[in-house]
């Protein structure tokens, strides 16, 4: 017995100093983060694309070197933003406004600072962003979960494949939400609570970290899944993946509920190209 207890500590001390030098050299910043408010602030995403809004009132179409607001359908020319030197990392239409998440970043003397900002395609005037300055280079916003309803925003910042998550509240508060693993796929919160959820990809689970800082597992046992995203009614959407790793069947439940068999795929297919408009219904 004494034996067991000395390889689990063992065990325990080894994920810990993992789990730190991974946070502490692997994806440390150079100084403390901080949050800004600011004015006129630019907006984007990468080279070349079009992102419409939800009924399709806008149009937003992104270069390398500024972002550009259409009403449509006329095409008429509504707003443009110059980029400068800041890069877009992360574009997205909310779900329930005319208004856009733009992922900046910008390298300055060696590091990088990513910045979360809002386009408001009528005007550019007053615009709150989130700034998290000097951190190592490479890192990126590529994921945004929000909650329109809470004003609880969570940014995904990655960078070589390892991601640290952030959150910010209606008073611009940010901070770095810890979670157990390092390697997060996709993330989403609920309508009306202050939650994360969020795929841990080394045990290929679908997680939760609640408001309190508690951490659990939520998608069923004894099988592998995916997080596809939520809806308005706070349903969750997650797929279960075959000996492959393809998403083979679509699930949807609820917190304190549990999950349900909604549908097999005709094929499977590659869970992260499933999108939340391509399941529900």
């Amino acid at each position: 017995m004494k034996r067991i207890l000395l390889w689990i500590l063992a065990s325990l001390i080894l994920q810990g100093g993992i789990y730190l030098y991974t946070d502490q050299v692997l994806l440390a910043p150079t100084s403390p983060f901080q949050v800004k408010v600011a004015q006129n602030q630019p907006d984007a995403t990468t080279s070349g694309q079009v992102y419409y809004s939800r009924d399709k009132k806008y149009m937003a179409r992104v270069t390398a070197d500024k972002i550009q607001v259409y009403a449509m359908p006329a095409q008429k020319l509504m707003r443009t933003v110059e980029l400068g030197d800041e890069h877009v990392s992360y574009f997205r239409w909310l779900d329930d406004r005319d208004l856009a998440l733009v992922g900046l970043y910008t390298d300055i003397a060696g590091s990088r600072q990513v910045k979360l900002t809002r386009l408001n395609p009528l005007t550019s005037g007053y615009e709150v962003s989130t700034t998290i300055k000097d951190l190592p280079a490479g890192s990126e916003i590529t994921s945004v979960a929000y909650s329109t309803a809470t004003n609880v925003v969570y940014m995904k910042v990655t960078r070589n494949n390892i991601s640290r998550i952030y959150r910010t509240d209606a008073n611009h508060t940010l901070t770095r939400i810890w979670l157990n693993t390092y390697n997060i796929g996709r993330i989403a919160t609920l309508v009306d609570q202050d939650c994360l959820i969020y795929d841990d990809l080394n045990q290929d689970t679908v997680n939760i970290r609640e408001a309190n800082g508690s951490q659990r597992v939520i998608s069923p046992p004894m099988a592998k899944y995916r997080l596809i995203g939520t809806d308005q009614d706070n349903n969750i959407y997650i797929a279960r993946l075959n000996n492959e790793g393809l998403g083979e069947s679509i699930y949807t439940g609820r917190l304190l509920v549990g999950f349900r068999l909604a549908r097999d795929l005709p094929t499977p297919v590659d869970a992260s190209t499933l999108k939340l408009s391509d399941v529900i219904g």
